[in-house]
């Protein structure tokens, strides 16, 4: 790849214009399909009520697009939004039939308080060694267990394996990411990819379509992503 279409790729990757892009791409989407009258409805003291679900789960999904794109760019605000986000999209997992959401995101949410607090001290690109990948065989240990026991202790269902399996994979990938997105790996973006993939088909299972447009653009973004951090890692050698 010649370095002028590399430094084209990074100023995408680095523009303004693309996270506007991203948050128009959700946004018009959700309302286009109606989401955004998604109702969840609840008893609370023998009260009937009803819950505005796809309004809040437009605005976390805004939240967590913003996040991602600032991380992109290696603005550590992104990990800070993300952070702060994760008790609304754990909120919104469980609501959705994500059981083990109770259990795993709490994890989601110390690894991405520990990313902003390690960004905040040093901000240095790796190449991959033994600690990529042992972050990655924790981060799926961590999620087959706290989603077993989720669904098999939490739950009065008996175990779904298919959605089990659905939620299992993503979480794995999504707490040895997060681990990586600490020590800043370009080969990171890889395991996003994966773990964009498993999102992909557990929204499409769980019927959560603003979601599902966002993952799309964030197999566009990943791409950007590893293509502009590969190269910023070469040039800090």
């Amino acid at each position: 790849m010649s370095n002028s279409l590399i430094d084209k790729i990074k100023r995408i990757t680095n523009s303004t214009y693309l996270d506007i892009i991203g948050l128009f791409i959700v946004v018009t989407a959700s309302f286009t399909l109606g989401y955004h009258n998604t109702l969840y409805h609840f008893t609370f003291q023998n009260t009937n009520y009803v819950f505005y679900l796809g309004y809040v789960s437009i605005v976390s999904t805004s939240f967590s697009m913003i996040g991602n794109r600032l991380v992109t760019k290696k603005k550590n605000s992104g990990n800070f939004i993300t952070t702060c986000n994760t008790f609304l999209s754990g909120s919104i997992d469980f609501l959705l039939g994500n059981v083990g959401a109770i259990l795993t995101y709490p994890v989601s949410f110390i690894g991405n308080f520990l990313v902003f607090k390690t960004w905040q001290k040093s901000k240095v690109l790796r190449s991959v060694d033994f600690i990529f990948y042992r972050n990655l065989i924790l981060g799926f240990v961590l999620s087959f267990i706290l989603n077993y026991i989720a669904f098999k202790y939490l739950s009065e269902k008996n175990i779904d394996w298919k959605l089990f399996f659905a939620i299992v994979i993503p979480a794995g990938l999504t707490f040895g990411g997060t681990f990586n997105t600490a020590r800043m790996y370009p080969d990171n973006w890889i395991m996003w990819q994966l773990y964009n993939l498993t999102k992909l088909i557990q929204n499409i299972l769980q019927m959560n379509i603003a979601n599902v447009f966002k993952y799309v653009f964030y197999f566009f973004n990943a791409i950007l992503g590893y293509i502009t951090w590969q190269d910023d890692r070469k040039k800090q050698l």
